[in-house]
C-alpha cells in the first residue's frame, strides 16, 4: 500500500558560494514541491509533506566559462524541474526522471549548436525526486548524493570520471589514481547530442539525511567529516554554512553548493543499528526500462587530456556532431489496448519528446560500445608500459 504523502516531512536547506578563486558562479540548485508548485527555500518549503507528485532537489555545476557555464547550470535545473510536471504520469518514477535529464540534456546541445559563443558549454547534475519512502536519484557528471543514516554515511552516486574508471578497474592503485587528473569527466549534460544516465534509488529511513553537493564541496571534505558536520550542526541552516565555510578555507578553489535534507514522520520506517545502510539503495541500469532487471553499469569514454586548468568533458568519438538534434514530430493520439486517456498538449510533447530521444540513444549505442573497447585498449597500453618500464629498471641494474 502506498504510504500517505502527509505522512512524510521533509526538511531542506540550501546553499551555494562562489568560492575564493572564481569570478563568477556556475552553481545551480533548485528545491521545489512539485504537487504545490511552490520552489525556493521560503518557510512553506523548508519543512513540507512529500506530495504526491514527490520533491525535487538538484544540484548542476556548469562548465564552459563563466557566463556558458551558468547558462548551463539554469537550464539544467529548469529543464528537469518542467518535464517532470509535464511528462505522463503513466510511466514509472525512474523513467520520468531520465527523460527530464536527457531533455535537459537535449536543451543545452541544441542551445550551444545555435550559439556559437555558447560551444562547449555543458553541466553536470544530480537530481533527487523523492516519492513516498523512496529518493530516486539520477546522475550525470561528478555532483554527489550522499545517504547520512545515524553516524553512517554512504555515497549513493558514482563519479562519472576517468578517475572512477580506473578506480572500478582494479588494476591500479589508489596512489597511481591520485595522480590522475581528477576533473576528467566521461560525459556531462550538453556536451554530446546523447547521455546515459545514472540511476538509484534509495529507500527512506525515519530520521535519514540526503545531502547532494557539487565537487567544489565533495573536493575538499572526506565523507566522514561531512557525516559529523551534518549530525553534529543543531539545525540544517547551521550544516550547509559550516560545510561551505569548511571548503573555502581549505582553498575554495571551485564554487561550492550543498542541499541537505532531512526526512521524518510516521510514514517512514525507523531505523536501528542493525539497518543496513547499503542495502537501502540500488543502482538502477543504464538500460533501465520497468519491465527489466536491475545491474550495474557505467558508461566510459576516451582519452583525457592532463590539463588541470579546467575541467575536461571525454567525448565519445574523435569528431562530435555539429548538427542540432532534430526536432521531436508533432504529437499524435496513442492507445495501447488500455482506454485511450486525454492527455495535455505539454504531455503530448513531452511523450513524443521521449521517443525521440530514445531513438537517438538507440543509434549511439554502438558507438559507445566501440569507445568502451577502446579505453581497455588504452588501459592495456598503459599497463603495458609500466611493466616495460619495471623490466628496464631492473635490467639495467
Amino acid at each position: 500500500m502506498a504510504t500517505p504523502a502527509s505522512d512524510i516531512l521533509v526538511s531542506v536547506y540550501a546553499r551555494t558560494d562562489i568560492g575564493r578563486r572564481r569570478s563568477g558562479n556556475e552553481d545551480a540548485f533548485l528545491i521545489a514541491d512539485l504537487t504545490s508548485g511552490n520552489v525556493g527555500l521560503g518557510p512553506e518549503m523548508m519543512t513540507h509533506p512529500v506530495g504526491e507528485q514527490g520533491s525535487l532537489l538538484i544540484v548542476s555545476d556548469g562548465m564552459g566559462g563563466a557566463a556558458a557555464g551558468e547558462i548551463a547550470s539554469e537550464i539544467a535545473v529548469k529543464t528537469i524541474r518542467d518535464s517532470l510536471q509535464e511528462i505522463p504520469a503513466d510511466l514509472d518514477t525512474p523513467a520520468r526522471l531520465r527523460i527530464a535529464t536527457e531533455l535537459a540534456n537535449e536543451c543545452i546541445w541544441t542551445e550551444a549548436q545555435q550559439n556559437p559563443e555558447l560551444e562547449g558549454m555543458g553541466a553536470t547534475v544530480t537530481a533527487v525526486l523523492v516519492q513516498g519512502a523512496i529518493a530516486y536519484i539520477a546522475q550525470v557528471g561528478d555532483s554527489r548524493a550522499y545517504l547520512i543514516r545515524g553516524e553512517r554515511i554512504k555515497q549513493v552516486t558514482k563519479d562519472q570520471s576517468y578517475a572512477q574508471a580506473l578506480s572500478d578497474s582494479g588494476i591500479f592503485s589508489p596512489e597511481q589514481i591520485a595522480n590522475v587528473p581528477q576533473n576528467v569527466l566521461l560525459q556531462a549534460l550538453g556536451t554530446q547530442p546523447v547521455v546515459q544516465v545514472g540511476l538509484t534509488a534509495v529507500d527512506l529511513l525515519r530520521n535519514d539525511f540526503l545531502v547532494v553537493c557539487s565537487d567544489g564541496l565533495s573536493g575538499k571534505i572526506e565523507p566522514d567529516e561531512l557525516c559529523d558536520v551534518v549530525g553534529q550542526s543543531p539545525d540544517l541552516t547551521s550544516a550547509c554554512r559550516r560545510l561551505v565555510d569548511t571548503a573555502n578555507e581549505r582553498g575554495g578553489e571551485d564554487n561550492i553548493t550543498v542541499i541537505v535534507a532531512l526526512f521524518d514522520g510516521v510514514g517512514l520506517d525507523a531505523a536501528d543499528e542493525s539497518t543496513s545502510i547499503t542495502g537501502s539503495f540500488k543502482s538502477l541500469s543504464k538500460d533501465y526500462r520497468p519491465d527489466q532487471s536491475i545491474g550495474d553499469t557505467q558508461p566510459l569514454g576516451s582519452v583525457p587530456s592532463t590539463d588541470q586548468a579546467s575541467r575536461t568533458v571525454m567525448m565519445p568519438s574523435l569528431a562530435s556532431p555539429k548538427k542540432a538534434p532534430e526536432t521531436a514530430l508533432p504529437a499524435t493520439a496513442e492507445t495501447s489496448g488500455a482506454p485511450q486517456r486525454a492527455e495535455t498538449a505539454a504531455a503530448s510533447v513531452a511523450r513524443q519528446k521521449y521517443k525521440t530521444v530514445v531513438l537517438r540513444r538507440d543509434k549511439a549505442e554502438k558507438r559507445i560500445v566501440n569507445t568502451r573497447w577502446l579505453i581497455l585498449f588504452l588501459l592495456f597500453l598503459l599497463i603495458l608500459s609500466e611493466v616495460g618500464y619495471v623490466i628496464y629498471t631492473l635490467a639495467s641494474r
